[in-house]
């Protein structure tokens, strides 16, 4: 007798899933992903923001924090002598 897939979702709850909707998932997985340019991604991000988060928007955190990384590196690179 064969054993029937299993999902386990990220809280630990286990779901059995049947032959067929497995081989679905199988495909889905198998097919060769689309790439999207960063112009979509960024469209994308801005869609859903606010559909699952509330309160402060980590992707502008993050984008302060990059920024401010951004600095700290130049500022290093023009304190560097010239040979």
């Amino acid at each position: 007798m064969a054993q029937r897939a299993r999902l386990i979702t990220p809280q630990g709850k286990k779901i059995e899933l049947s032959p067929e909707i497995y081989r679905q998932i199988k495909r889905l997985l198998a097919k060769p992903s689309r790439t999207a340019t960063p112009d979509q991604i960024g469209k994308a991000i801005t869609a859903t923001y606010g559909k699952y988060a509330s309160g402060r928007s980590l992707t502008q955190a993050l984008l302060v924090e990059r920024a401010a990384e951004r600095a700290r590196e130049a500022q290093k690179l023009d304190s560097i002598p010239d040979p």
